[in-house]
This record gives structure tokens, C-alpha cells and sequence, in this order.
């Protein structure tokens, strides 16, 4: 069924998001953001703009249903890597747009091949973290910090169907799809953890409630550039 979040045309204006970033601090609160490590604030920092994060993926797993719902979702523009393997070279590119994040992940493959999984984070109406997929794909997204780790955690799925010109003309109103649980891959949980001299490890887990983990990765990054 479609849902259709309903706000009037003359509501306030939604709070602009700071520019050039996704506004993780006024998500997870004043506190939370400064027991933060200060490079993560700084990664984090929504003045920020744009940086390429060189590393690697240590290892890039999938479960065998993983690995068939991943070639499946490629319909969608390949949320998510379709290829395995360990020690595998990667770039994280973060773009800040006017209204959000861009965040693409390329992996380089030892067969030579390339990978790019893109996605934008934004901060929705109701002041919560979104991230949008391939398709039209979104993605809410819980944010918290325990002990000094950043997590993101899926709350569901749901396809965003308004159309940007609706959007321009001041159109309100959020057509929204909800991806019925049984196609739903699960739970994803993403942990941002700072490690010294300017690495940080990027870790990655979805999870099925009855087929378990279908996707596993882990890897760290620094800002390219960054020699320490």
C-alpha cells in the first residue's frame, strides 16, 4: 500500500541542513556528537566538502543468498556489491550536495573489473537520516554513538515516488512504497570506528532474521592525501 505523508503547503519552512553536509550532529544530539572522537566530528563535520577516503576492504563477503539477492537488486542499479573477495583496493568518495551527502563506494576487483555502489544521505522533513539508493530506494536510518562508535541501523525500506518537479513547485506531500517485509534483505548495520594516525574502519552487516548475515565487509580508510 502506499503511504502519503501529508503536510500543508504553507507549513514553516523545513530547517535548512548545514551546508555541505547531512547534519549527523542534530541527529544524534549535542552529547552523543562530542563523545565522538574529534577526527570522526571531523569527518562528520557538515561545513565539510568533498573527500576521497583511500584503503582497502579486508574482506568482502556474502552468504549464497546474499550473494543471488545481490545480482537480483543489479535491476536497481546494484545497491550493493555483487562480487567477493579479500584485501580488495577500494575508494570512498563523499560529494557534499546542497541537500544531502553522496557517498560511492569502488571497489577494484583482482580480475580487473570495477564496482561503484552510490548512495546519498539526507536528513528528511521530520528531522531523521535517510539514505537514498539506487531506484528511488530510501533507506531510514537510526543513528547512535556507543562508546566512542558511530552506528547506523536500517529501520526499513520504502520507495520515495515523488517526482522532483512536484518537489520544485513547493509540492509537499512524500509518495512513499513500502518495501513489503518479505522482500525486505533485512537489517543493515554500519559501524564508522576511528583507529590512529587517520584511519578509520568501515564495517558493514546485513542481516536476515530467518536466512542470517547476507552481507559482510570490513575495511579501513584514510583521506587521501593524508601521509601520517
Amino acid at each position: 500500500m502506499i503511504s502519503i505523508s501529508r503536510s500543508s503547503l504553507r507549513k514553516p519552512a523545513e530547517p535548512p541542513a548545514p551546508r555541505g553536509g547531512v547534519g549527523i550532529r542534530q541527529v544524534i544530539g549535542e552529547a552523543a556528537w562530542q563523545r565522538l572522537p574529534a577526527a570522526v566530528r571531523q569527518r562528520f563535520d557538515a561545513a565539510r566538502g568533498s573527500v576521497d577516503y583511500i584503503g582497502r576492504f579486508e574482506v568482502v563477503a556474502a552468504s549464497p543468498a546474499g550473494r543471488l539477492i545481490a545480482h537480483l537488486a543489479r535491476v536497481l542499479g546494484s545497491p550493493v556489491a555483487t562480487a567477493v573477495g579479500n584485501d580488495i583496493p577500494a575508494v570512498v568518495r563523499v560529494r557534499a550536495l546542497q541537500h544531502g551527502v553522496q557517498w560511492h563506494r569502488e571497489y577494484a576487483w583482482p580480475d580487473g573489473t570495477r564496482s561503484v555502489v552510490h548512495s546519498t544521505k539526507s536528513i528528511d522533513r521530520g528531522g531523521n537520516l535517510v539514505e537514498r539508493l539506487p531506484a528511488r530506494l530510501c533507506m531510514p536510518l537510526a543513528v547512535h554513538e556507543r562508546h566512542g562508535i558511530l552506528h547506523f541501523i536500517s529501520t526499513g525500506y520504502y520507495f520515495d515516488l515523488t517526482q522532483d518537479w512536484l518537489r520544485a513547485w513547493g509540492f509537499d506531500h512524500e509518495w512513499r512504497l513500502p518495501l513489503p517485509r518479505w522482500l525486505s534483505p533485512g537489517t543493515t548495520h554500519v559501524e564508522h570506528i576511528d583507529e590512529p594516525d587517520g584511519w578509520f574502519r568501515f564495517t558493514l552487516r546485513v542481516t536476515h532474521e530467518r536466512l542470517g548475515q547476507l552481507f559482510f565487509q570490513t575495511g579501513r580508510f584514510r583521506a587521501e592525501g593524508d601521509r601520517r
